[in-house]
């Protein structure tokens, strides 16, 4: 059963930056739209980039593929639906930790991808693949780290604290 409480909900609009409001409700939902569509309809080539080529596309593993491809649709269903409907700081920080456990078994894979810790930690050997992959999450890992350590302690825009102790 979830926590009850009798505060009000802190604003996620009045506490979360505008840029990271930006990113979480529009660029990165249709990153991740984008994602899903390469696995479905591109799987090669997505193999080739999280591997730098060195696996080929196996299309018996397309089901894995599809699999990808969903919970991507997920994420930018969250996103894109869920964050827009509730301004609701706790809810979109705790959506945020679930999207960075997704983030870390993601950036796992990518290294895997390329051959373990010994290969991926070699930057000056990395691809332009490589690039994409890194700025395409790690940017967004780190807005997620934000929104978590944003506060409601203070009162912003217009919003009210309400003391437990007058109730």
């Amino acid at each position: 059963m979830a926590p009850t409480s009798q505060t009000t909900a802190a604003s996620a609009t009045a506490t979360i930056p505008l840029l990271y409001r930006i990113v979480l409700l529009y660029i990165e939902p249709l990153f991740a739209i984008n994602g899903a569509l390469m696995v479905f309809f591109q799987p090669v080539k997505y193999a080739a980039m999280m591997t730098r080529a060195s696996v080929p596309y196996d299309a018996p593993s397309q089901y894995l593929y599809t699999q990808i491809g969903s919970g991507w649709l997920y994420f930018a269903f969250i996103q894109a639906v869920i964050l827009r409907l509730y301004d609701d700081l706790r809810l979109w920080q705790l959506l945020c930790v679930g999207m960075l456990l997704s983030d870390a078994g993601y950036s796992w894979s990518v290294i895997q991808g390329v051959g373990g810790w010994s290969q991926w930690i070699q930057i000056r050997e990395w691809e332009a693949s490589d690039w994409t992959l890194f700025w395409a999450t790690v940017p967004l890992a780190v807005i997620r780290v934000l929104v978590l350590l944003q506060s409601t302690a203070g009162t912003r825009k217009g919003e009210v604290k309400v003391d437990e102790k007058r109730k």
